[in-house]
């Protein structure tokens, strides 16, 4: 398998640079703010020094600009990026999330402001 099957595999979606706060924990009752570096409409990459384990499941909740709904999903972190073992060194550390449980509606949204928001493509 050559790198950039790989990559389509675990990446299907496109990435752009984006930067917005993002709440994320456990719950929904105790929620964390980060950023994101990048985001796709399968998940985002945030930027955070409280790293969790692969697998982990969590409550995220975030607004994209010119979208009035707040959008709440299930995410899981697909990979990390620990200091002093970066796995992408264009990037901070912090970790990847994937979306679990995106609403059709949500996930339309999300594709609507990565189409129109003139963002950066971030492979």
């Amino acid at each position: 398998m050559t790198k950039s099957t790989e990559q389509r595999e675990s990446n299907p979606a496109p990435r752009y640079e984006a930067r917005i706060a993002v709440y994320n924990g456990p719950d929904q009752d105790r929620l964390l703010t980060n950023y994101t570096v990048n985001m796709s409409t399968g998940g985002v990459f945030l930027e955070t020094t409280n790293i969790l384990p692969v697998h982990t499941l969590l409550a995220v909740k975030f607004k994209i600009p010119a979208c009035d709904n707040i959008i709440a999903c299930q995410a899981r972190v697909a990979w990390t990026n620990e200091p002093g073992e970066l796995r992408k060194f264009s990037l901070p550390p912090g970790m990847g999330l994937q979306f679990m449980d995106l609403s059709l509606k949500d996930l339309h949204a999300i594709r609507e402001y990565l189409n129109t928001g003139k963002l950066l493509p971030a492979w």
